[in-house]
């Protein structure tokens, strides 16, 4: 999946997503601009950081839709399914995303002289990967900042963290025949 993250003006920033599952996603405004870090290019950083499979990036990796709205052409019953499975699957994830995306972001800002948010009360994370994930911001908010208005900044989901629910059972109904067979 690829991901572009453009800055529109001096409050707005686009994204656009090509994806290999589920429907084309229309592109969309993403909410909490910052001319140092808006909030869905915090999120896409600390997901793919942490490891974190059906965050929010993850789930639209997987084919689900999120926020997103799926093209008019591609909205079907079929798709609408998959986006509920894949979010009931997720819950756990983005839990873990949001308390995350808060501690790197806060922790971060210390270092570069904003106390914007606070650092939450208790998030169980490894120092390593705090610090794998706040020097990674640092970095993309160094490019993000001194881009132009229309300029672009693109990445790719890792294949690695694309989870894959056509093969998987995980939030599938059971059948008769299997919810009987596994009562006995």
């Amino acid at each position: 999946m690829k991901v572009t993250f453009t800055k529109v003006d001096v409050k707005r920033y686009e994204i656009t997503i090509v994806r290999e599952h589920g429907p084309a996603l229309l592109p969309r405004y993403g909410p909490g601009y910052d001319d140092l870090m808006p909030h869905d290019l915090a999120h896409y950083l600390v997901e793919e950081s942490y490891g974190i499979q059906l965050g929010v990036w993850g789930q639209l990796a997987a084919g689900g839709g999120g926020i997103f709205t799926p093209a008019p052409w591609d909205n079907s019953l079929a798709n609408k399914k998959r986006t509920q499975r894949i979010g009931a699957i997720g819950r756990g994830d983005m839990v873990r995303s949001e308390q995350l995306v808060q501690l790197t972001v806060a922790t971060w800002e210390r270092g570069v002289g904003r106390n914007k948010h606070q650092i939450p009360a208790y998030v169980e994370f490894g120092a390593e990967d705090l610090d794998k994930a706040v020097r990674r911001m640092s970095a993309v908010a160094e490019r993000w900042s001194s881009l132009q208005h229309g300029g672009s900044i693109e990445f790719s989901w890792p294949a690695r963290l694309t989870f894959n629910p056509a093969k998987s059972q995980r939030g599938r109904r059971l059948s008769a025949r299997t919810s009987v067979a596994a009562r006995n």
